[in-house]
């Protein structure tokens, strides 16, 4: 039987993976997983004046936490900055995480050459299962 422990959740705060985080909490809930919701960026990009590289938005990556994790108690916040699919796959192995679960892409045109190609990246790389969901799709068909 399959036996996930630790979940990896990349979240880029656009909304989108808003859709996704039901997905989330139900297989973390049917496993006992943990939750680590990841946030990658060149962090002075997000730098907020009077506040060290990187506070603020790991402030606003815990509010993320707080607001659909509440009752997940060992949901855990990692912020890094660097390459996304990179970074990802360098968390995954680090830290032995047995499933990613992640959106297909992002809203813009943009986004989806992005975070397209992110989830792509992930996806044929990672040693471990990549739960890729499109987060247009609120529901999905049950046969």
């Amino acid at each position: 039987m399959l036996d996930y422990k630790k979940i990896l959740f990349p979240v880029d705060l656009s909304g989108i993976g808003d859709t996704i985080v039901p997905h989330v909490k139900t297989i973390s809930d049917k496993f006992g997983a943990e939750v680590r919701l990841m946030f990658v960026a060149k962090v002075n990009e997000y730098y907020v004046d009077g506040e060290e590289p990187g506070v603020s938005i790991k402030k606003k990556v815990n509010e993320y936490k707080n607001e659909h994790f509440k009752e997940i108690l060992d949901a855990q916040v990692v912020v890094t900055d660097g390459d996304p699919g990179d970074e990802i796959l360098r968390y995954i192995d680090a830290e032995d995480i047995d499933l990613v679960i992640m959106a297909t892409r992002g809203r813009t045109a943009l986004d989806k050459a992005i975070f397209g190609s992110v989830a792509h990246k992930v996806a044929k790389v990672a040693p471990v299962p990549v739960f890729l969901i499109n987060p247009f799709k609120d529901k999905f068909i049950h046969r």
